[in-house]
């Protein structure tokens, strides 16, 4: 049977990318650093999902397996070096990380004489699986003689609504029915040779991948800092609130706008795309905290990222762009001590000013007019949070 190595046990990368994999007919082996959830899984070699779209209908992923990425290494150097494929879902700024062990593991592949090995990192950020390549490459700048010929970086796209949750005391995901995977098909070892059904392959991925970010992630930032700054806790509830729902619209079609006008996607397209989104979100009886949601503020406010990407880009066409500013504003206003960017983002805000953060992290210069824009919002949303400048 095929063996699958995939880094990650979140719900992103149980509840849909081991779930593509098993049914791709791989055998599955999960790296996580959850000492719980590796034993759970390995005592039954299973993982149940939930199906949202079918009244939470039960769905058993089978020959799955979990290795501890602390305890176990060695473990994982030799799956690394054997897999017939690896996936990532470990989040962008992880990717770093686990670095390193592939590295290792690439090394014993190299020493065995193994084939080429495809590697997907299936994050929520461009160019995502070139990312994993440099940092292996940071590591050792000699492996720029072996690494392509022992591994290749298609980049990816991925989207699926996924939502962790728990059953008779055990970790279990409920997952919506819609995803997509979208894989870089001219960067496969085979482009002939699609290592996972019921993926797209295109050579076009920016495209995909820019609508994604640019609507569903950018609507969903948006709706959680907007939302964060009007004192909601759980992002349904915006979803829920006509006002809102409005406006979350018309912030992705001013993205819309964008890639109608860059890749040549219709009208008809965008619409259809944006109620499909708008459906997932308002589903009856999900409930996501508005904390996940907004996590991670200075990587959502970077250029390329899901807010400040299409807005400088609309902004350069002459587009419409005024709910984007918004949610760039809003941004500088998230407050959750648990999550160290928010932390470093309001302490970058209390000691160097808004006017220093905003070219900071967003790169949007002092003498532009979204810059003077974007602080007007933020000044805005400041006094609706009750505080003064």
């Amino acid at each position: 049977m095929k063996q699958a190595l995939h880094f990650g046990g979140g719900s992103i990368g149980i509840g849909f990318i081991a779930d593509l994999l098993h049914e791709s007919d791989y055998e599955v082996t999960i790296v996580d650093i959850d000492s719980e959830l590796v034993n759970q899984i390995n005592e039954t070699a299973t993982f149940d999902l939930y199906l949202i779209n079918e009244d939470y209908k039960k769905k058993q992923l089978t020959q799955i397996h979990a290795l501890s990425s602390i305890a176990d290494q060695a473990a994982i150097i030799d799956k690394i070096s054997t897999a017939d494929l690896i996936t990532t879902a470990v989040w962008a700024e992880n990717l770093p990380k686990i670095a390193p062990v592939l590295l290792a593991g690439l090394k014993k592949r190299v020493d065995k004489k193994g084939k080429q090995v495809n590697i997907l990192a299936c994050e929520n950020a461009m160019f995502n699986s070139e990312i994993l390549r440099k940092a292996i490459l940071a590591l050792d700048a000699s492996a720029i003689e072996w690494l392509d010929a022992i591994a290749a970086f298609p980049n990816t796209a991925v989207d699926r609504m996924v939502l962790a949750s728990e059953h008779e005391g055990k970790k279990t995901i409920d997952i919506g029915r819609d995803h997509e995977l979208v894989i870089e098909e001219s960067k496969l070892v085979d482009p002939t040779d699609k290592p996972i059904k019921d993926a797209v392959y295109t050579t076009n991925l920016k495209k995909f991948i820019e609508r994604k970010l640019y609507v569903v992630n950018c609507g969903h930032a948006w709706a959680g800092y907007i939302g964060f700054v009007h004192g909601y806790s759980i992002i349904q509830d915006v979803f829920n609130q006509e006002e809102f729902v409005q406006m979350i619209r018309e912030t992705m079609w001013e993205s819309a706008h964008l890639l109608m006008e860059k890749y040549g996607f219709t009208e008809q397209d965008m619409k259809d795309y944006i109620d499909f989104i708008m459906d997932r979100y308002q589903t009856p009886g999900i409930k996501d905290l508005i904390t996940r949601v907004s996590r991670s503020p200075i990587r959502k406010l970077q250029p390329e990222e899901r807010l400040v990407g299409p807005c400088v880009q609309c902004e350069e066409l002459g587009l419409e762009n005024s709910r984007l500013l918004e949610g760039i504003a809003a941004a500088f206003l998230f407050d959750n001590p648990t999550d160290e960017q928010s932390v470093e983002l309001l302490d970058f805000v209390t000691e160097h000013g808004i006017d220093e953060a905003i070219v900071y992290f967003t790169k949007i210069p002092s003498e532009n007019r979204m810059h003077r824009v974007i602080k007007e919002n933020y000044q805005k949303f400041l006094e609706k949070k009750g505080q003064s400048a």
